[in-house]
């Protein structure tokens, strides 16, 4: 991203991060290098904001892990969250990624269980 694009788009990633100060957006913009997927409106207009990383594993595929979707519309902001979830999983597979994952923050630990529990990678064995 330019810093123009940058900039353009700090209106949402306030959204998604509330106290996020301009200078903290431009920093991890510009390390993100690349791992920003942004959707526009028909005017051009910033409408949605993927945050990502990708990462290695241990069983050696690549996993990638959404950090943050911010999507907005005036009517339908699903239609941008989901133009910006099949983008990145089609980068997904452009990088040969096995898995995804989601960054979910930690001031809600009642629910990381559920999280856990719900997802395939969790196995429970029971003897009896």
């Amino acid at each position: 991203m330019t810093r123009d694009e940058i900039d353009g788009a700090y209106v949402l990633a306030r959204l998604g991060y509330r106290d996020l100060p301009l200078d903290s957006w431009r920093e991890m913009a510009d390390r993100a290098a690349g791992r920003v997927l942004v959707a526009r409106d028909p005017e051009g207009r910033p409408a949605g904001l993927l945050i990502y990383t990708i990462s290695p594993t241990l069983a050696g595929k690549p996993d990638l892990r959404v950090e943050r979707l911010i999507a907005f519309g005036l009517l339908d902001p699903q239609t941008v969250a989901d133009a910006l979830i099949r983008a990145v999983m089609t980068l997904a597979a452009r990088e040969s990624c096995a898995s995804f994952s989601l960054a979910t923050p930690l001031d809600a630990p009642e629910s990381a269980a559920a999280l856990v529990l719900a997802s395939p990678v969790s196995t429970l064995h029971q003897v009896i």
